[in-house]
């Protein structure tokens, strides 16, 4: 592999094996005005510094995209005095992790803690002569000190793609469970490599670090000589802004429809504490089953509190393949100081049996 350094030189390198993790870029909108001063991405350490010091110097910004980042963006300013709008093309906010119905939850959260949500609108412009001085969203203008885009990555694949690696359906390059590239001797992990969906089967980019993580460790041991595997993943993911937590594994009940799953789900609203106990938050919990084999194939919880242990457990129903029925006999823990005795995950599995 030939490498050059900063000052221009090129340098050979044998290899043996070779791990590459070139990760993922920043997408930037095909947007008129997206190269203004004041219009950023959250990627690196770099733009979270350039961030910063333009929070000092700014009023109000204007997040383009309701997914993950952008949210936990849009919070990170408000809670810095910013007036924040937060923009999404999709009808919901977090539409690759929630469901319509639990995306509302969410919504109407940040709407109360002063964060103007807009969903179902395009960014047309973002205008300003030299710096952002305002954006226009489908012909309405919002007025902005600074924006932030927060609207995906693109794998950065060159390099392999040159070298004349596979390059998968979802634009990452293929590897196997090794994680080895079509390439002898070559490995890839990380966002730059795709991986295996574990309830659809089908290929995907879920661009986590988790995810990353567990490939490079798998590339690694692999790579020098010892045995491992990452056969498929859920994608389990969560996050917590405006003491709200929000968690998600598996499929969302319309990805399941799309894939041509016939499933029933679950939802109710219970308290993460005995309800006669003080300081319990309420929390809400949505469970995917499918009807055939009553298998557990998705969970989405929104909450003020113990969401991330929920999740999890959904995670490992799902990677077991426990049935609804395997679940609601779990031996959950009980006492009012930190849990109820009816677990809310375990009532909304039941809710689920009962539609089929």
């Amino acid at each position: 592999v030939q490498v050059e350094n900063r000052g221009g030189e090129i340098k050979s390198l044998d290899y043996d094996r070779l791990i590459v993790a070139t990760g993922a870029k920043a997408a930037r909108p095909p947007v008129k005005g997206v190269d203004k001063a004041g219009v950023y991405v959250v990627r690196t350490i770099s733009d979270c510094e350039a961030i910063d010091a333009q929070i000092t110097r700014s009023r109000s910004a204007v997040i383009v995209g309701a997914g993950l980042i952008g949210l936990e963006v849009a919070a990170a300013l408000r809670q810095r005095g910013l007036k924040v709008a937060v923009v999404e093309i999709l009808p919901q906010v977090l539409p690759m992790m929630l469901d319509s119905d639990m995306a509302r939850i969410v919504h109407e959260h940040l709407r109360k803690s002063g964060i103007e949500v807009i969903v179902d609108k395009r960014v047309d412009e973002i205008i300003g002569d030299d710096a952002v001085s305002a954006v226009s969203v489908a012909g309405s203008r919002i007025e902005a000190d600074m924006v932030v885009l927060a609207t995906g990555v693109r794998p950065q694949v060159e390099l392999l793609r040159k070298a004349g690696a596979e390059i998968g359906k979802t634009g990452c390059v293929k590897v196997d469970e090794h994680m080895r590239t079509s390439l002898d001797g070559v490995y890839a992990a990380g966002d730059c490599s795709e991986t295996i969906d574990m309830v659809t089967g089908a290929p995907t980019s879920p661009q986590l670090g988790t995810t990353a993580v567990r490939q490079g460790k798998t590339a690694g041991i692999n790579a020098a000589g010892g045995k491992s595997a990452l056969p498929s993943v859920l994608g389990s993911s969560v996050t917590r802004f405006l003491e709200l937590e929000v968690g998600q594994t598996g499929l969302t009940e319309k990805r399941a429809q799309s894939s041509g799953l016939d499933v029933v789900t679950g939802t109710i609203t219970a308290k993460t504490r005995a309800h006669y106990y003080p300081g319990g938050a309420d929390i809400k919990v949505k469970v995917v089953m499918e009807v055939e084999t009553g298998k557990i194939v998705g969970a989405q919880i929104v909450g003020g509190e113990e969401v991330t242990q929920r999740i999890n457990m959904a995670s490992i129903a799902i990677q077991k393949g426990l049935t609804v029925y395997d679940v609601a006999v779990i031996d959950t823990c009980y006492s009012p100081p930190v849990a109820d005795y009816w677990e809310p995950f375990v009532v909304a599995i039941e809710a689920a049996a009962r539609k089929i």
